[in-house]
C-alpha cells in the first residue's frame, strides 16, 4: 500500500470519527518531496503544517478530506 494509499484509509477514518479533537495527520516522517511542496510523511502542504495548530476542527477535517482523496 503506497503512502497516499495509507493516509486516505487514516482520512476516511478520522472524518468518520466526528470527534471533536481531530488529530493531526502526521507521522513524524517530516521531510519535503523534490519539489518542495508537501511532506512525505503526511502529503500536507507548509501552509497546512504551519497553520495546524491555529485551524478550528473544520478547517482540520477539510485538510483530511483532501487527504483523503490522495489514495484514489
Amino acid at each position: 500500500m503506497s503512502a497516499a494509499e495509507l493516509i486516505a484509509a487514516r482520512a476516511d477514518s478520522v472524518c468518520a470519527s466526528g470527534q471533536f479533537d481531530v488529530e493531526s495527520p502526521c507521522v513524524s516522517i517530516c521531510q519535503l518531496d523534490s519539489a518542495g511542496a508537501l511532506c512525505i510523511g503526511c502529503l500536507r502542504t507548509l501552509d497546512e503544517i504551519a497553520a495546524w495548530s491555529h485551524m478550528d476542527s473544520a478547517a482540520k477535517r477539510a485538510v483530511w478530506v483532501r487527504l483523503a482523496t490522495l489514495g484514489l
